[in-house]
């Protein structure tokens, strides 16, 4: 069973503000190159294994890999509409 990830359920409140950017950034950068190493030693039929989500009726590793790729594409999107804001310092 895979058990969603809430951060304001799993996290205590203002745990974000404590973390060390660099320390995030090259962590993130790390997992993300093992996680894509990992996509791609799959064979075609192990993209349709399940497992039970918390949160979805199915699930399988194509969906995983998508929704990776669509929060992160959702976090870079937010980063770039804050830096292109006109009162951004």
């Amino acid at each position: 069973m895979l058990r969603p990830y809430q951060p304001d359920q799993d996290d205590q409140e203002g745990a974000l503000l404590q973390v060390d950017l660099d320390e995030a950034l090259e962590r993130f950068t790390r997992e993300r190159a093992d996680l894509v190493g990992r996509f791609r030693s799959l064979n075609p039929e192990d993209w349709d294994r399940t497992a039970e989500h918390g949160e979805y009726a199915h699930y399988s590793i194509f969906i995983l890999a998508r929704h990776v790729a669509m929060h992160d594409m959702l976090h870079a999107y937010r980063i770039e509409e804050l830096l292109l804001q006109k009162d951004w310092e």
